[in-house]
């Protein structure tokens, strides 16, 4: 039917809908014909027992198929009536009429009781599902079974009346419901559709496979249907069926076949009630909760778009509450370890919801401060200078610099600046720690070195001395900075500096090698050291290269430092490659390019800051 419906989906809604229900009425027809027609090439067929065994299946399908199946299977029934069993008008209106009620009474009954429910379609996807069926069989079955009593009694000498009918009917229900059950199982299992009544409004949704309820009905099935064919007498396989007619073997059978049969009746009420209790107790929670957990994604992204949305309040309330609403089990009662699944089912969603509204906030507060730590990284990239053209060209000097904070913000500083028209100044520093406090005690120590330096440009040490007084003033963090600073003469090339902790700068030249000063203490911890003045004499072409110990002590993956001798090695080479006289951008793009080979992609752990300037008079 799902390929009828494709394939003319070209014409319109309309030309296939009427395409399904002409090819339901002819399929029906023909099953139909051909299953009873076969039936009546048995030898000795009695003409007024016309029912076919594979016929108590037209049910079923007429139940799946709707409307169009009841008339495919009735214009069969009228024609076998008119030509391969002739009746009188009296018996053929009660034989067609029975027929009409076999094939319809499951239709239109099970939609009476579930065409307005959330399960409309026949699927026995619960037990009470196939109580149902179970029960619209039965009652095909003692009508049939009265019907044919009362036909065949004079015809069936020695048997009684209740004998006869107990017998019609357990025959008919045991086919009925085997193969009732397993031809209503593979539809659902098919492409087919189900045809409902109008008022059904709930789509068809096609399930990827059987449930525990279904699984357990097919093999109780099986089991009823092998129990069935090995209850014939085993004589039988013995006796001469030319020598018998069609009621010598139903007498054989009956006493052996009813015993089945009542077995078989017995064993689909225990059937029920153990689906039905199972039900309550684990299978259709455990359904129910496997439902609620596959559209649990969806309910928290509809919650998540509201929330983000900024949607109304009402809209947002109402989509949490669907998220994390608990698994709804009215009518059922989860036993064990069922119960305590959905229990913790429950609180996992709605831990979840409630996780996704505080890493919201805290997503929302970390996007603020990652907004305001790029304000705080833009500041302080803007407080160290970064273009030296100016001071190169009135100075007549080379000073190049470069600094890689490890995180947003960083504790190293650098500067290089004009104090008067014949004086540079210039400052390597680095504070402890990192991150925002660093980067803040890093402005302060680089506000009072400047402002030193501009006041006693005549005594670095003296300049040193004042800021570390003036950063021991309320430093109640207790942070500290190793310094160096110096002072060049532009006109004589004298070079005053003074150190306070920090690493040893690299004297340029052909014959480069590490500067000798006194390390002070570093700044910030006692405001009673007093620094001392060294000088340096530049010749033409001279100068320095200063760093912080983010260099030296760059690690590999192989938790190795980069270390001052490869530093060392990377000045010399550069510098030898030119004569002494390689630009100061192009030491610092060397330095800082094998560091970066040197790392080798691990994670960089301190602040990387590194200047250097030459002497060109």
């Amino acid at each position: 039917m799902a390929e009828v419906d494709a394939a003319l989906g070209e014409h319109g809604e309309g030309g296939s809908r009427a395409a399904r229900v002409a090819l339901t009425i002819i399929i029906t027809f023909l099953l139909y014909l051909a299953i009873t027609w076969l039936f009546y090439l048995v030898p000795e067929h009695p003409p007024t027992f016309p029912r076919s065994p594979i016929q108590y299946i037209s049910p079923i399908i007429c139940l799946y198929l709707g409307w169009p199946a009841v008339a495919g299977c009735m214009g069969a029934e009228v024609l076998l009536l008119i030509f391969a069993q002739p009746l009188g008008p009296v018996a053929f209106w009660i034989a067609l009429g029975t027929e009409f009620v076999f094939n319809a009474l499951p239709y239109v009954g099970w939609y009476a009781i579930f065409g307005r429910s959330d399960h409309p379609y026949p699927r026995l996807e619960r037990a009470v599902e196939l109580v149902v069926v179970l029960a619209f069989l039965a009652c095909i079955s003692l009508i049939w079974g009265l019907m044919v009593t009362i036909f065949l009694f004079e015809e069936a000498q020695g048997s009684s009346f209740m004998d006869l009918f107990t017998f019609c009917f357990f025959i008919t229900f045991d086919l009925a419901s085997i193969l009732g059950i397993l031809s209503l199982l593979a539809l659902d299992r098919s492409a087919i559709v189900p045809r409902a009544p109008s008022f059904v409004r709930t789509p068809f949704e096609q399930r990827p496979r059987m449930n525990l309820t279904q699984r357990l009905i097919l093999v109780c099935t099986l089991f009823m249907t092998f129990m069935v064919i090995f209850s014939f007498p085993p004589y039988l396989a013995n006796a001469d069926f030319s020598t018998l007619t069609y009621f010598d073997i139903t007498v054989m059978l009956v006493s052996n076949f009813l015993y089945a049969g009542e077995t078989a009746c017995l064993l689909w009420i225990f059937v029920c009630g153990v689906l039905w209790y199972l039900e309550r107790r684990f299978t259709r929670p455990i359904e129910i909760l496997a439902g609620v957990t596959r559209r649990f994604p969806d309910a928290l992204s509809d919650y998540q778009n509201a929330a983000e949305g900024d949607e109304d309040p009402a809209r947002i309330e109402e989509a949490k509450l669907e998220a994390e609403a608990p698994v709804p089990l009215e009518g059922l009662e989860p036993s064990g370890e069922v119960a305590e699944l959905v229990a913790d089912t429950d609180t996992m969603r709605s831990s979840i919801v409630n996780y996704l509204d505080e890493l919201k906030t805290v997503t929302s507060e970390n996007e603020r401060v990652k907004a305001e730590l790029d304000i705080a990284s833009q500041i302080q990239q803007g407080a160290v200078p970064h273009d030296f053209r100016e001071i190169d060209s009135r100075l007549s000097v080379q000073v190049a610099a470069s600094m890689t904070p490890a995180r947003d913000v960083g504790g190293d500083f650098y500067d290089a600046f004009m104090i008067d028209p014949t004086h540079l100044g210039v400052i390597m520093a680095d504070v402890s720690g990192k991150g925002m406090p660093a980067a803040l005690f890093m402005m302060r120590a680089l506000a009072d070195l400047r402002e030193q330096m501009h006041s006693h440009p005549e005594n670095v040490g003296l300049a040193l001395t004042r800021a570390n007084e003036a950063l021991c003033v309320n430093n109640d963090a207790m942070l500290f900075v190793t310094a160096f600073i110096g002072i060049l003469d532009v006109e004589t090339g004298v070079f005053s500096y003074a150190n306070a902790g920090h690493n040893p700068a690299w004297q340029l030249g052909a014959n480069g090698t590490w500067l000798k000063a006194r390390k002070g203490l570093v700044l910030g911890i006692m405001d009673m050291v007093q620094y001392k003045t060294e000088t340096l004499q530049l010749e033409p072409g001279g100068g320095l290269f200063l760093y912080t110990d983010g260099v030296t002590e760059a690690m590999n993956p192989e938790d190795e430092l980069y270390s001052d001798p490869r530093l060392h090695e990377v000045l010399a080479k550069t510098e030898e490659e030119v004569a002494g006289e390689a630009p100061s951008k192009e030491l610092v793009d060397a330095v800082l390019a094998d560091v970066h080979d040197f790392v080798n992609g691990a994670p960089q752990s301190d602040d990387i800051t590194a200047l250097a300037f030459r002497w060109l008079p």
